[in-house]
């Protein structure tokens, strides 16, 4: 009897360590974990001394795999949007953003990213290859002591935040307004809503542009040339001005 009772108790444990191995070895529905380039809801749009911005596109109720962000980043919204962030560990936050809003993750975040509305889901994920780490400021940063590094904003633009190597905004155009170009600094440019302007003195000369919500560009420093926005709509940027990174020692 006492025999038999060993080899029951033996054969217990060994049947709840397989069932253990066997949980653990189960993948998550999102498959295994890649690096952002294997996910093919990310679309790398540019890439710098400065920058990895990539957009990014979920169809309703569809899903990211589950990914690795390696850089600190910043997220642009564009539209509003319902999401819910799963962790490795099944861990979910529900996530709801309006459009143009702006958000900032420290590297190290492995998630996947599903689409819980019945709109498609769009984003601006900006990596930032020369931050490592820096404190970086989203939102409500007017006193971020840092602000004594760059010059005075302009009427149309309002902070966002600030890094140790860059400054966030937000500008808005009105219909029929011109406003200076003149920007010392290397900047990224995102288009919330669509553009249309003429660059150049207001009805002559100059060039027409005509950008769709979404698209991204990046520009070196320039003078002023002026900007006229064309179309009925206000126009809405979101402008991350660079530094150079400080040398190491």
């Amino acid at each position: 009897m006492k025999i038999h009772a060993w080899l029951g108790m033996l054969c217990l444990v060994a049947g709840f360590a397989l069932a253990q191995d066997a949980k653990q070895a189960t993948p998550n529905k999102f498959g295994p974990t890649v690096e952002i380039p294997a996910d093919a809801t990310h679309q790398l749009k540019i890439e710098n001394q400065y920058i990895r911005a990539y957009y990014i596109t979920i169809a309703p109720q569809q899903s990211t795999l589950m990914h690795h962000h390696g850089y600190d980043y910043v997220a642009v919204a564009l539209g509003h949007t319902v999401i819910d962030s799963t962790a490795p560990d099944g861990a979910v936050k529900h996530i709801v953003l309006e459009d143009g809003d702006v958000r900032y993750t420290p590297a190290g975040l492995i998630h996947a990213v599903t689409d819980m509305a019945a709109t498609p889901f769009h984003n601006a994920t900006i990596e930032l290859l020369q931050n490592h780490g820096h404190p970086v400021c989203v939102n409500n940063c007017a006193s971020d002591p840092r602000a004594k590094d760059w010059p005075p904003l302009t009427e149309e633009s309002k902070l966002i935040g600030y890094g140790e190597t860059f400054r966030i905004l937000e500008t808005i155009i009105k219909p029929q307004q011109t406003v200076s170009t003149d920007e010392p600094f290397p900047h990224l440019v995102v288009m919330v809503t669509d553009m249309h302007a003429h660059t150049g003195p207001p009805g002559s000369g100059g060039t027409d542009v005509n950008q769709k919500a979404g698209e991204m560009i990046f520009h070196g420093g320039h003078p002023n040339h002026g900007l006229t926005n064309t179309g009925a709509q206000d126009m809405r940027l979101i402008v991350m001005e660079f530094k150079l990174a400080p040398a190491k020692e």
